[in-house]
């Protein structure tokens, strides 16, 4: 697996490029979000959610940029005189391991954040099948209990005194290693992963949509086979080689992509409003240049391609058509526009 862990500004670019990608996407998340509810005010719980979680899953990537700069009480022990010798050092691990308990909780709030996203948008989305929603309440048990036991164990049965998780040196290597904690972890981290992976197929089934549709849900909702990819590998690499950094690589894989995820199964109300403005666009273009060819002024036969396709919205509203029914019948088809 190899005994060197990543250069900092390895770490420092991978963690731009994703965290720049997982910008774009929770912006267009919001974005679609308004777009659907019509108001910045109405969003839903989970995007209140994944507001919270976006912010811990950036402060996770800042502390794995200053985790590269700092080492932490767990080396080897060859080593041990010569780092016990430098005070300077060992205040320096001393605070690189207190970094490590910052960043170990980031990840567990940031992977934790992205499971009640998904949670809450398939509770609304099984509403109508009750098996499926059964099944959607067994998984909200098992993340709940999985959260309770990781935060537990971690604070008050794998290393105790709390304190061990900063000394120098360590007493117990659990404090220093992890190991236990992301055993714990990975347990219940990776089998609700593949819970809720296994949801969105039947769900798909089930749900009245047109085939493109589901075939590109189905496809975002696979990115979550990485994500387990990516969580499994985190821990290979933190048993393979434990006094490396390399799993932090593989934490910021795993977050941007639980990020990508959550916010990508989101985006349908903008997809549809950008490629029907383009298709819009296009025909109102095409249908000028037809004019133009045929001697016809492009503003007045963009009105009466207009009126074909809606002939009571092209007339002077008056008082009068609001009792034959016609501004209502108006007004309802230019919101329908609008609302793409």
């Amino acid at each position: 697996m190899g005994d060197f862990s990543p250069p900092p500004y390895q770490l420092l670019s991978e963690a731009i490029i994703f965290w720049s990608v997982a910008t774009v996407l929770y912006i267009g998340r919001i974005v679609s979000r308004v777009i659907s509810t019509g108001s910045i005010k109405r969003l839903y719980f989970e995007d209140y959610v994944m507001s919270v979680t976006f912010l811990i899953y950036t402060t996770l990537l800042v502390l794995i940029q200053v985790s590269a700069h700092y080492a932490s009480n767990l080396f080897d022990p060859a080593q041990y005189d010569e780092i016990m010798s430098n005070p300077q050092e060992v205040r320096d691990r001393i605070f690189g391991s207190k970094i490590v308990i910052g960043l170990e909780q980031c990840m567990l709030f940031s992977t934790w954040g992205v499971k009640i996203c998904m949670l809450t948008m398939f509770w609304r989305l099984t509403q109508n099948f009750r098996l499926l929603r059964m099944y959607v309440k067994l998984i909200a048990a098992l993340i709940a209990v999985g959260f309770l036991v990781i935060m537990v164990t971690y604070y008050a049965v794998y290393c105790r005194p709390f304190s061990q998780y900063w000394a120098m040196p360590v007493r117990d290597m659990q404090c220093a290693t992890y190991q236990n904690y992301s055993i714990t972890q990975a347990v219940f981290n990776i089998s609700s992963d593949a819970a809720m992976l296994a949801l969105p197929f039947p769900l798909l089934r089930k749900a009245q949509m047109r085939r493109g549709k589901k075939i590109m849900l189905a496809g975002v909702m696979s990115l979550g086979v990485f994500t387990i990819a990516a969580a499994i590998l985190n821990k290979v690499f933190n048993f393979a080689s434990p006094l490396t950094t390399t799993y932090q690589l593989w934490y910021i894989r795993e977050a941007s992509t639980a990020i990508y995820v959550a916010n990508m199964a989101c985006l349908s109300p903008l997809i549809r409003r950008v490629f029907s403005s383009k298709m819009y666009q296009k025909t109102n273009r095409l249908h000028g240049q037809h004019a133009r060819w045929h001697g016809i002024d492009p503003s007045s036969a963009s009105r009466s391609m207009q009126s074909k396709k809606n002939p009571r919205c092209w007339h002077p509203i008056h008082l009068s058509h609001a009792s034959e029914g016609k501004f209502d019948q108006c007004t309802m088809s230019i919101r329908k526009a609008l609302r793409g």
